[in-house]
């Protein structure tokens, strides 16, 4: 008789279409970052064992930028937002989903 709450999808249209174009643009740009993004040990193998050199007098150390590890960051975060606007949506937060969804389209758009 008292059998588990069921959610249902009531609260889905007061959700801002900016999720779902959120959650899109996420599923793209993950599945563009992998066909793009080699794995590390195959680009160390391409450029060979490269001695480093110590910067020599009072030259500037700047370190490697990882590009990859950027990428990864930036997905992960967003992915994070649109979780966070899916669960807005469920609460029918309409303002917090509005506000995670333009974060995580901002992170997005400047991933290849």
């Amino acid at each position: 008789m008292f059998g588990s709450p069921v959610i249902t999808s009531a609260a889905s249209p007061a959700c801002p279409p900016e999720v779902k174009e959120a959650r899109t643009l996420l599923t793209a740009k993950t599945a563009s970052a992998k066909k793009t993004t080699p794995p590390a040990k195959t680009l160390a193998a391409a450029r060979g064992q490269q001695e480093v050199q110590a910067p020599r007098g009072q030259q500037d150390v700047q370190a490697p930028r990882n590009v990859a590890k950027g990428r990864a960051n930036a997905l992960t975060n967003a992915r994070r937002l649109v979780t966070e606007a899916g669960t807005a949506c469920k609460d029918a937060d309409a303002q917090r989903a509005l506000a995670n969804a333009h974060a995580a389209m901002e992170l997005l758009k400047y991933l290849p």
